[in-house]
């Protein structure tokens, strides 16, 4: 199964453009959705919200992980080491700003994730996704340093 998470808010042409590779392949792009407050209605399996466990259980289960760029979510991506495709949601696909590409570049670029900027470029994505191997580095905890010091 690919999970997508768009979270609790909206992320319709991400939705749509899953939803046209799963009506063209439902074998080969078997797609479950958490698909938040959108108004597009997928024909694949899908929740509009999930709890926080809930939501851990189908991104541990899956195969790989469509995600928004959303720090919160890539958090939690991060903890399960996953296999993961960000997509951050920008201006032209109806959002107010650009606030989440320069995340999804960095988690890229230190090889937690596969960027992918252009949702047409989706399925070629998860092919690649499919084959990369993915690096995980390790962070010092937060406040770590911070206790040392204090105590």
């Amino acid at each position: 199964m690919i999970f997508v998470t768009v979270s609790t808010g909206h992320f319709d042409p991400l939705i749509k453009e899953c939803d046209s590779l799963y009506q063209l392949d439902l074998q080969k792009f078997p797609f479950y959705g958490q698909i938040g407050s959108g108004v597009h209605i997928p024909k694949f399996k899908h929740t509009k919200m999930m709890a926080p466990d809930e939501l851990d259980r189908f991104m541990a289960d899956a195969e790989l992980v469509i995600s928004h760029g959303g720090t919160g979510m890539l958090s939690r991506l991060y903890r399960l080491k996953k296999k993961t495709i960000v997509i951050p949601k920008q201006i032209r696909y109806g959002e107010a700003n650009d606030g989440q590409v320069e995340l999804a570049v960095k988690w890229a670029e230190l090889g937690m994730a596969v960027l992918c900027m252009d949702i047409k470029d989706l399925r070629a994505k998860i092919e690649e996704c499919r084959l990369v191997k993915f690096s995980f580095p390790q962070f010092a905890r937060l406040g770590e340093n911070l206790q040392k010091t204090l105590f």
